[in-house]
């Protein structure tokens, strides 16, 4: 995963409670305050786990909202705000983000979720540069391909 500066994950313990006349949270305040205003849990809003595929690229000042799941090889583009799901390999900008292309074809995503180049050991990386790095698509694929049904 690369992470560029300023990116921001804004997790669950930030979520307030929507479902009073205020938001504001007064617990906060000091101990006689939140004796007399602590919310229930199960009033919070609760957005799950933030997930980060593999091999996932966030640029400088992105926002990841909680319970967001990012896909494998996806790249979240600067200064966007990721408040759904982004799927692997696709290309997400703005405010809120959205998706504007896929960096590959389906076939080419389905053979690289399959590959998992990320869980290989250190050497078999090593030995797979060439084809990591290329811009040769048409190789890349068939040597996926190939090496798939071994």
């Amino acid at each position: 995963m690369s992470i560029a500066e300023g990116v921001t994950f804004i997790m669950g313990a930030a979520n307030h409670r929507m479902s009073s006349i205020t938001t504001y949270p007064f617990n906060i305040m000091n101990e006689e305050w939140r004796k007399s205003s602590t919310p229930h849990i199960d009033e919070l809003p609760h957005k799950g786990d933030t997930v980060i595929g593999n091999d996932v690229w966030i640029a400088h000042n992105a926002v990841i909202l909680p319970g967001v799941h990012i896909g494998d090889g996806a790249i979240i583009g600067a200064y966007s705000v990721v408040a759904k799901d982004i799927p692997p390999y696709a290309i997400a900008v703005g405010n809120p983000a959205r998706i504007v292309k896929f960096r590959f074809d389906d076939e080419m995503v389905d053979l690289l979720l399959k590959f998992k180049w990320w869980d290989k050991e250190e050497d078999e990386i090593k030995v797979l540069l060439p084809i990591l790095t290329s811009s040769d698509l048409n190789k890349v694929k068939t040597f996926l391909k190939e090496n798939l049904n071994n």
